[in-house]
């Protein structure tokens, strides 16, 4: 009877394995059709870690990365490796977070900065072989993207002198705004990753096992003060100075993508509060995420929440059924 008990785990502990092995994989073997499950690889290392407990949901990670090492090695994809590698360390600073009992705020600046810290580090030991910066090397293939489509157009003659002329002064104008606003950029796509392992593998969590380490994301908030650096950022790109206009762009850029997700967090409470059908809160989801107008929307929902405490949370308000997500 042990035995055939023990066989249903080990096929299970071997599916973990292979789990994170395809996770890690399948990004450098088909990027263009698997590039998006990067973004799955921390919620899967922080979900093992708080849902199968530490040493289990290591074993898990460190068995499915040998056999990614192995099978990278074998189809050469090193460097693809290697950028799947540094989504690792996010999850287990979150997970090492939920343990210590941290609040949601410190939780997502230590993934962002262990994210935004791992990057660094490959991108510095790629650097050995290379002549140039990986960074630098992004900013100039953007450039020659530009230069290339505006050949390709030049040399097709379909497209009209004016709105050639316009193409090109759009493209000069990128080239000198790029890399000023590329640190605000990779910051928020750091920030994106850490909040989506956080909010979906705490949902997740609360759904398997029937808590989690933070409230239900339509009840997270920002702190108050974080207004501040809003407003700050807001003043200096108005300033008559470029480098204070450069620091500004890209502070508010992350702030905004702060409050977009604060706006998120309002609208999933009513949608819970309201019981608005699954139908139309899907259509609302593509309406607000596909158009730009839906994430300023957002943006502005969630600042307005400072002031106004849209969902009365501060005031002991009865929450709704946690089933908005």
């Amino acid at each position: 009877m042990n035995e055939e008990e023990s066989n249903p785990e080990k096929v299970k502990f071997l599916q973990h394995i292979l789990l994170v092995t395809a996770v890690i994989l399948l990004p450098g073997l088909l990027g263009a059709i698997f590039g998006w499950i990067h973004g799955l690889l921390p919620l899967l290392v922080f979900y093992y870690l708080i849902r199968y407990g530490k040493n289990r949901g290591q074993k898990y990670i460190l068995f499915g990365c040998i056999l990614a090492c192995i099978a990278g090695l074998a189809f050469q994809i090193i460097e693809q490796l290697l950028f799947s590698l540094t989504l690792i360390p996010v999850g287990f600073v979150l997970a090492d977070s939920a343990h210590r009992g941290e609040s949601i705020t410190p939780a997502v600046i230590k993934g962002t900065l262990a994210l935004a810290g791992s990057w660094m580090i490959v991108t510095t030991i790629l650097t050995f072989g290379l002549e140039e910066h990986p960074y630098t090397l992004l900013i100039s293939s953007l450039n020659q993207g530009m230069d290339e489509a505006i050949t390709y157009y030049k040399a097709n003659g379909s497209v009209p002198a004016d709105t050639l002329f316009l193409l090109e002064q759009t493209f000069t104008q990128m080239k000198i705004w790029i890399p000023r606003v590329m640190p605000g950029i990779l910051t928020c796509i750091a920030l994106l990753i850490t909040w989506f392992a956080m909010a979906i593998g705490n949902r997740m969590l609360h759904k398997n096992s029937g808590s989690g380490p933070w409230p239900e994301y339509m009840l997270w908030i920002l702190p108050e003060k974080l207004v501040w650096i809003l407003i700050i950022a807001s003043v200096l790109i108005v300033l008559p100075v470029e480098s204070g206009r450069t620091i500004g762009i890209n502070v508010l850029m992350v702030s905004t993508l702060l409050y977009c997700f604060q706006g998120i967090a309002i609208m999933l409470f009513y949608f819970s509060k309201w019981s608005v059908p699954l139908l139309l809160r899907t259509l609302i989801y593509v309406l607000l995420f596909f158009q730009t107008f839906g994430v300023i929307l957002l943006g502005i929902l969630g600042v307005a929440d400072v002031w106004m405490d849209t969902r009365r949370l501060n005031r002991g308000e009865e929450k709704p059924d946690q089933n908005a997500l």
